[in-house]
């Protein structure tokens, strides 16, 4: 039992901590998509962001694009990082633009823990809404499955608010100056076996044209130093 509850907590740790960071979406968000207001996020294949974190310098580039029904999905080379000395994680992650919904789709997650090899099933949510106005929130929830060889299938539920804080604010990043940037925040609640696990807030801020200049976690920032977008 003891051993079953450190895995589901290492399950919680790679499912809460990526991207900050985020089975499919059930659907829950309840707020249908409305036109947007401008390109927060340009997704073509091509773009790159490069952001640092302590004087570390990371790279998320789209490498690809997949038509799924009348949606596309641009998938990067890196957007979610997850590992720590008991845990390694990885997974690829996509996005696509419905009006002015932004979603993230991330991948089955391989992961290795305690000594223990298993899967953690994907899931896709609602990220950002652009149109919303200040102190306005989207919610939904996502279910995920995790499986380790020889040991039964742990069920975890993460539910996620997401609040618009600014709107039509300027921002200085590295001495550049950044305009119609929108700040957010983003609440996940996980649930682990029907009993709660702990909650996880981030912050972004995210600019017309360019996609986002900084997102914080746990006291840490991560900033743009440059981008590249078609």
């Amino acid at each position: 039992m003891k051993k079953l509850k450190s895995l589901a907590l290492v399950t919680l740790f790679v499912s809460t901590s990526l991207f900050t960071s985020c089975s499919s979406d059930s659907g829950s968000d309840d707020q249908t998509p409305e036109a947007s207001q401008g390109d927060y996020w340009p997704a073509a294949v091509g773009n790159q962001w490069v952001l640092n974190q302590s004087g570390a310098e990371t790279s998320m580039k789209i490498i690809s694009s997949e038509k799924v029904g009348a949606d596309t999905y641009f998938k990067f080379d890196k957007l979610f990082i997850s590992s720590s000395d008991v845990v390694a994680g990885s997974a690829s992650a996509s996005i696509k633009k419905v009006q002015g919904d932004y979603f993230i789709k991330l991948d089955e997650i391989n992961i290795s823990a305690n000594g223990f090899a298993g899967k953690i099933s994907g899931y896709e949510f609602v990220f950002f809404k652009d149109y919303l106005d200040v102190n306005k929130t989207w919610t939904g929830s996502y279910v995920q499955e995790t499986t380790y060889t020889g040991i039964a299938t742990i069920k975890s539920t993460t539910k996620y608010t997401g609040t618009i804080v600014e709107k039509g604010a300027t921002a200085t990043i590295k001495n550049v100056t950044y305009k119609d940037v929108i700040k957010f925040k983003l609440k996940l609640e996980t649930s682990i076996e029907g009993q709660s696990a702990g909650s996880t807030e981030a912050e972004y801020w995210i600019a017309k044209g360019v996609g986002i200049i900084k997102f914080g976690f746990n006291n840490a920032y991560s900033e743009l130093v440059s981008y590249k977008v078609n």
